[in-house]
């Protein structure tokens, strides 16, 4: 349901909530915002300033283990070698050099490094666009396709037999497990694709062993980081887990910026006349269009006291996304979409130690995806959002098609 005008109860999952989450985080935000959320027992941050401060408050973790409604994955699944050896649960010093070792290719300088072949891979898939008319699903046929082939370039891994969409959409699959409070089926359809995706990464690794190449399971195999190395295991772990989280954030990620710009034609054909604002226009859409009511999930190590609220030892505390993006207090007028606000400090990748390792490959993508665009889709192209098809989660929803028409069609 959603909130009344006299009572702030509401469910996380409701239609009302997910569809248009912002009038209701505003009311948070002015009313109660550190909220208890009765019908999942957790805590909801919505004020810019305190889900900054609570991202690196020492008190909470990101390990999921230390919640009190925690439940074990089987042994020998992939989400238990994650829960027990994934980022999120390593000690603050190995956490620091695993990061350093799998990161080291993704910081600015290293993404500037392979920018040229991010933007060859755009082109193959933005070529056959030029000149379409009709209705086109760029989810499809542009931005799904786009991150498995530049993630794959990078790691080393393909999929022989599988084309890239396909390749592409059991890599989404693998992560969307990760997504939290989604549903049992999601869950099992993670693990089941995540059995796929390793085989091809273990494949891989296998060549490697015989002929190293220039990626980054070549790297691996023998990578060293203050007396940290990474084994098989491990390396299949990070890798598959990359290629997913890696897929689906600039699938999703793609199709949002520029379906925000057909919204805003004002704004798409500044940015088509002017591609120097590329890289603003792409945080704006990080800020306006990204992240819903709920967010990043974090659990108290202890119980303690923050602004007046008793949180409880293992108990969920949720860092809003729409609720730090959209606040007024750092981003006047924050429900209106400008290319011109050039946002800074949004966390929509996070903040402190757990901050997204691929952030920057994101952002080279994207704005190479909305820079190629800006070629192929025509003045007067729309987003047919009555036909947008959405995949139910739980908590969370995701696009899975975004028809365009091109027009001149029939």
């Amino acid at each position: 349901m959603s909130p009344s005008a006299d009572s702030l109860d509401f469910r996380l999952d409701s239609p009302d909530v997910k569809n248009d989450p912002y009038p209701l985080l505003h009311r948070l935000r002015e009313e109660d915002p550190v909220h208890y959320v009765e019908h999942m027992d957790c805590w909801l941050i919505t004020r810019y300033k305190d889900i900054y401060e609570l991202y690196t408050d020492p008190r909470l973790t990101a390990d999921r283990r230390k919640g009190y409604n925690y439940q074990q994955p089987p042994e020998g699944s992939f989400f238990r070698w994650v829960d027990d050896h994934g980022l999120m649960a390593l000690d603050k010093k190995t956490h620091s050099l695993q990061r350093r070792l799998i990161g080291s290719g993704l910081t600015p300088s290293g993404v500037r490094n392979i920018e040229g072949k991010v933007r060859d891979v755009v082109d193959h898939f933005a070529k056959p666009l030029h000149g379409r008319t009709g209705v086109v699903d760029i989810m499809k046929e542009y931005t799904t396709p786009i991150p498995i082939v530049v993630v794959g370039h990078i790691t080393g891994v393909t999929a022989p037999g599988v084309d890239d969409t396909q390749f592409s959409e059991l890599a989404q699959a693998v992560i969307r497990g990760f997504f939290g409070l989604v549903s049992q089926e999601v869950l099992l359809r993670s693990e089941k694709n995540y059995e796929q995706l390793s085989k091809w990464v273990k494949d891989t690794i296998a060549a490697r062993r015989e002929k190293p190449e220039n990626d980054l399971i070549s790297y691996l195999i023998d990578a060293n980081e203050g007396g940290f190395s990474l084994d098989d295991e491990g390396i299949v772990a990070q890798v598959s887990s990359m290629l997913a989280a890696g897929t689906e954030t600039t699938s999703s990620g793609g199709v949002t910026c520029l379906s925000t710009l057909l919204d805003h034609p004002d704004q798409l054909e500044r940015v088509r006349a002017d591609r120097s604002l590329i890289p603003q226009t792409v945080n704006e859409v990080l800020r306006y269009a990204f992240g819903g009511v709920g967010g990043t999930q974090r659990f108290p190590l202890e119980d303690f006291e923050y602004k007046g609220r008793k949180f409880k030892k293992g108990q969920l505390v949720m860092l809003s996304g729409g609720g730090a993006s959209h606040d007024p207090e750092v981003y006047e007028n924050p429900e209106a979409f400008d290319i011109d606000r050039n946002p800074q400090g949004i966390l929509t990748f996070g903040l402190g130690p757990h901050y997204c390792l691929g952030a920057n490959l994101a952002r080279c993508e994207l704005a190479n995806i909305v820079d190629a665009a800006m070629d192929f889709l025509p003045p007067g192209a729309k987003v047919l959002h009555d036909q947008i098809e959405v995949e139910e989660l739980g908590m969370f929803d995701r696009q899975t098609n975004c028809p365009v028409d091109f027009g001149g069609g029939a």
